[in-house]
């Protein structure tokens, strides 16, 4: 966890790891804190075409893959977040599993417009402490990539990806390699733009910041 002032507003920032038990955990031991708000950021891979790399979505819902219950985002964030340049997406959908190759994209493609693995139970601990939430995340893949290799493998026990573990699979299979540089620089290429939209959004809410009204958070 890492802290920061923003104007008279503190700034708490919780590396969560990868995988909704990570995200639950951190989510739960954040908001032990009552914040006024959450926001539940990082990247996410594109599920339809239209969407670069480095865009930036926010959800008005975000749910399970397969499921058809779904937390809402707060509407006054979400409006927030269009107008600091974010796009607007209907549906965030939130894997248990990674979403590694074009043909499952395509298939969660009719659910919703991308995927990450953690918002939908950040969004769900929130509403239940009472806390806007939103989730803002930043397209590292396109509709059309295939991921490389096994990410989820390359794990340690705090849903951190080693070095170590991406690199046993690239001497296994070298032929991955060229696209495994490709999301590399097309992940540092979105956290920076993500960077640069968390700047902007945390600062103007910052300045608005109480009272933020409790939303609607439960949607079909």
């Amino acid at each position: 966890m890492f802290e920061a002032a923003l104007g008279g507003a503190k700034i708490r920032a919780v590396l969560t790891g990868m995988g909704q038990e990570h995200a639950l955990d951190a989510a739960k031991r954040a908001l032990a804190y009552r914040p006024d708000l959450c926001i539940s950021t990082g990247l996410a891979g594109a599920l339809r075409d239209g969407f670069r790399v480095g865009d930036i979505l926010a959800a008005r819902l975000v749910s399970e893959v397969g499921e058809p219950v779904a937390v809402a985002g707060h509407r006054e964030l979400l409006a927030t977040a269009v107008n600091c340049g974010a796009h607007q997406i209907e549906r965030l959908a939130t894997s248990k599993t990674l979403i590694a190759r074009v043909e499952e994209k395509q298939e969660i493609g009719a659910q919703a417009e991308a995927v990450d693995m953690e918002s939908y139970v950040i969004l769900v601990e929130a509403a239940r402490c009472g806390v806007p939430a939103l989730a803002v995340r930043a397209v590292s893949d396109a509709s059309d990539f295939d991921m490389p290799y096994d990410f989820a493998k390359a794990c340690d026990a705090q849903g951190q990806i080693r070095i170590a573990g991406v690199l046993a699979q690239v001497l296994r299979k070298p032929s991955g390699l060229p696209a495994l540089m490709k999301l590399a620089r097309d992940s540092r290429a979105a956290s920076r733009r993500l960077a640069g939209f968390l700047d902007a959004f945390v600062g103007t809410i910052a300045e608005r910041l109480i009272p933020i009204e409790q939303d609607t958070v439960a949607a079909l």
